[in-house]
C-alpha cells in the first residue's frame, strides 16, 4: 500500500475539482481522478488508470483512530470480493484513502437507479449478488476464500472494538446510509 503526501493527492485530484467528486458520505466525500499509472501523478482523462480518493471532512465525528483503524484492517484484506485500498494520506489534520474506482458503480445506485446511466437488474444478477454479498460477508468472518464477481465496499468495521465488560450499547448510527439497515435510518 502506498503512503501518498497531501500534495500528491491534492494534485492528483486537481484540488478537488467539484467535477471530480462521485459522492459525499456522512463522514467524507469520494473524488473520481484519472491517474499515471507509475507515479500516481494527475493525468489526462482516458489515460492512465481512475482511482477513487476518500477524503475525511475536517468537521467530521470520525476521528483520527476510527480513520486508522479503518486504513489498517482494510489494507490487510485482500480479496477478489473487496474494493482494493491501494494508498493512504495520514499528513497533518489530513486524512485520505485511495482505492480502486469500481467503474460500473456502487450498488446502491443501481437499486435506487440514481442517474440515468443506472439500469435495474435483472432478477439473476440480482440473485447473483445477494449470493455474492453471502458470501463476502462470510469471508469478513473468516471463511475459508474463494474467486466471486461482486465487490463490498463501504463496510462497517467494528472489528477492533471494545471486549468484555468494556462493551457498550451505542444509538448513534455511523457510515452511509445507503449501505445502512433500514431499522438505523
Amino acid at each position: 500500500m502506498k503512503a501518498f503526501t497531501f500534495n500528491e493527492l491534492k494534485s492528483a485530484t486537481r484540488n478537488f475539482r467539484p467535477d471530480g467528486l462521485l459522492r459525499e458520505g456522512g463522514f467524507h466525500c469520494v473524488f473520481k481522478e484519472w491517474v499515471d499509472e507509475q507515479g500516481f501523478t494527475a493525468s489526462n482523462l482516458g489515460s492512465g488508470i481512475v482511482i477513487a480518493v476518500k477524503k475525511l471532512n475536517h468537521e467530521s465525528l470520525q476521528g483520527h483512530k476510527e480513520w486508522l483503524i479503518e486504513a489498517n484492517y482494510l489494507g490487510q484484506l485482500h480479496h477478489p470480493n473487496l474494493v482494493k485500498l491501494t494508498g493512504y494520506c495520514a499528513e497533518d489534520d489530513h486524512r485520505l484513502l485511495v482505492y480502486e474506482f469500481m467503474s460500473k458503480g456502487s450498488l446502491e445506485n443501481h437499486l435506487i437507479r440514481r442517474g440515468s446511466s443506472y439500469q435495474p437488474f435483472s432478477w439473476a444478477i440480482g440473485m447473483k449478488i445477494a449470493s455474492g454479498a453471502a458470501k463476502e460477508l462470510a469471508f469478513l468472518h473468516n471463511a475459508e476464500k474463494q474467486h466471486y464477481n461482486a465487490k463490498l465496499s463501504d463496510f462497517g468495521l467494528d472489528k477492533d472494538g471494545p471486549t468484555g465488560d468494556k462493551t457498550r450499547v451505542s444509538i448513534r448510527v455511523m457510515g452511509t446510509y445507503g449501505y445502512a439497515a433500514p431499522e438505523c435510518v
